[in-house]
């Protein structure tokens, strides 16, 4: 198998399906944030990922949108006459106040974040506020926090470089991540492999040691 492999293998479904429409972000060159909701069972039933910076139309009426974020997409997939309470929401990025408004409004059971979002310099204490009656409660595995934090940064990371307004703010708060994202950019390494359709967990192999010690770089509090 491999270190990456073995642990994409033990992530919980709604985790992996959330990081894959990740992965597809970096291959659309869109803003790499991805999305999942799985019942009580675990089974998930929606997933989206983020399509405000996609062309209109597409996928969807929301595509091309402010709104379009990844946690909208997915959740405007899910029936209306489900118990919401069953439900738990997947995110790479902690939901933005737009998306955890969604969530509370929606009377969804959970939400789940795997790496907190580079572009939001928020405090733990105005993340809690704007959470509402929902709990929240990060993946807890800082190699796929460093993963999603460099996916997230990727694209800015090819299109603008260290000019990227949230690659500045990652350099002040993630400088390792943000320096390896640089470093990849430079060919679109990332960017090659998602569009070439490798598995993410394969893509993320030769880097895997460099994203363990990265890892440290996760803050303490949730």
């Amino acid at each position: 198998m491999g270190a990456a492999r073995d642990s994409w293998a033990v992530l919980p479904l709604g985790a992996q399906v959330a990081l894959e429409q990740q992965w597809a972000g970096v291959a659309a060159r869109a803003l790499p944030c991805g999305s999942a909701v799985s019942d009580r069972d675990g089974a998930v039933i929606a997933s989206g990922r983020n399509r405000a910076y996609d062309a209109p139309g597409g996928s969807g009426a929301l595509q091309g949108t402010r709104i379009a974020h990844a946690e909208f997409n997915a959740l405007a997939e899910v029936a209306t006459e489900l118990d919401w309470q069953d439900l738990t929401l997947w995110s790479t990025q902690h939901p933005c106040a737009m998306c955890a408004a969604a969530a509370d409004f929606t009377g969804i059971g959970l939400v789940v974040y795997v790496a907190d979002d580079p572009s939001d310099d928020s405090t733990f204490d105005e993340r809690d506020e704007m959470r509402g009656t929902v709990p929240y409660e990060p993946l807890g595995s800082r190699e796929w926090w460093a993963v999603s934090s460099l996916l997230f940064l990727s694209t800015g990371a090819v299109l603008r470089g260290a000019a990227d307004g949230t690659i500045r703010s990652a350099t002040v708060r993630m400088p390792g991540v943000a320096a390896l994202a640089l470093d990849l950019a430079a060919d679109d390494h990332l960017g090659r492999l998602a569009t070439a359709g490798y598995p993410l967990p394969d893509a993320l192999e030769p880097l895997w040691p460099r994203l363990a010690e990265l890892g440290a770089e996760a803050p303490r509090a949730g």
